[in-house]
């Protein structure tokens, strides 16, 4: 019983010094708080576009077009709450930027699915990369090359006192909220099928079951939830503008997943952390973050493949081999 209780523990022990964290930082060094829930809320919600993306791996599904879809959830939120206030609930405009991003990723997934791992990267790259013009382009009703400003918060953050602590507590809703329902999908049956389509879905289809369905389901979802968390970090940063998501953003998510580790669930969450909290020291860099990325691409590929969730499990086996060579030559 206790063996079964224990994750549930260590994840509520988790959740309970997350919450806590705001109170904890103000005591502490209140003059830190501002910079401190900047870089947390840009964790916690990378931890969910992670997370959506691990998702979509273990269908067989490389997208480096999810920038693409956290600029449809921005802009369309920016749009329906700032520019023409057709809304006046943020939170109604983040929902209705989900469904924008879900609804293109429909018409887009039943195109696309079918493709294998490097053509589906390609075309999901190539969509988010039209997506630059297309709102640079127009005035109406993307703001053209400015984009859309003033943004407002979602109502309710005001009874934190401040919009820094509303939007950490609402981007730690966010992202525990995206890991229980992909913790709950990988360990369900259409979990287990996502996850035999990633490896074989021939295989799949032999056995009688309509794999781009699953694809497309997966997709879908996927793309909604990361919608979600384009409009938050949209009204966070109360603007949007064609600069906002770009390239950089779908490759960071491809490399929560690399430097994390694809095996398990943790292993997004442990490179969203890891990434962000780089790219805060890398920003100013420009596109020399290139150079850094093409480094970390080729360690974790050639040293470590299965990111940093392996790293103990390695560290283990070349620690009993050298004891083994050590015991060998006294023998």
């Amino acid at each position: 019983m206790n063996s079964k209780m224990a994750p549930y523990l260590k994840a509520l022990a988790v959740m309970a010094a997350l919450a806590l964290l705001p109170p904890l930082v103000k005591f502490i060094a209140p003059d830190k708080w501002e910079l401190t829930a900047h870089i947390c809320i840009k964790i916690l919600l990378n931890v969910g576009f992670g997370l959506c993306l691990w998702m979509m791996l273990q269908a067989g599904e490389l997208s480096l077009g999810q920038g693409g879809f956290i600029t449809i959830g921005g802009y369309t939120t920016g749009i329906l709450v700032a520019k023409y206030n057709l809304i006046s609930v943020v939170w109604l405009g983040y929902l209705a930027g989900a469904l924008a991003a879900a609804a293109i990723a429909l018409l887009l997934g039943y195109l696309i699915v079918h493709l294998k791992r490097i053509f589906f990267l390609l075309v999901t790259w190539s969509f988010a990369e039209m997506l630059h013009p297309v709102v640079t382009s127009f005035e109406h009703p993307f703001g053209g090359s400015m984009g859309i400003i003033n943004i407002p918060p979602p109502e309710g953050l005001t009874i934190f006192g401040e919009t820094w602590t509303g939007y950490y507590y609402l981007a730690l809703v966010y992202g525990l909220s995206v890991l229980w329902i992909v913790w709950r999908i990988a360990g369900s049956k259409v979990g287990l099928i996502t996850k035999s389509i990633g490896q074989n879905d021939t295989l799949v289809t032999f056995c009688g079951l309509y794999v781009r369905k699953y694809k497309v389901m997966i997709f879908v979802l996927g793309c909604f939830i990361t919608g979600i968390g384009g409009g938050i970090m949209t009204s966070y940063l109360t603007a949007i503008s064609p600069e906002t998501f770009t390239f950089f953003t779908s490759l960071d998510i491809i490399m929560f997943n690399l430097i994390g580790g694809m095996g398990t669930i943790t292993g997004p969450i442990v490179g969203a952390v890891i990434l962000s909290g780089l790219n805060e020291y890398l920003f100013a860099a420009g596109y020399w973050r290139m150079v850094v990325y093409g480094l970390i691409i080729i360690f974790f590929i050639t040293l470590l493949p299965g990111g940093m969730i392996s790293l103990p499990a390695v560290l283990r086996k070349r620690f009993a081999r050298k004891t083994k060579k050590q015991e060998v030559g006294l023998g």
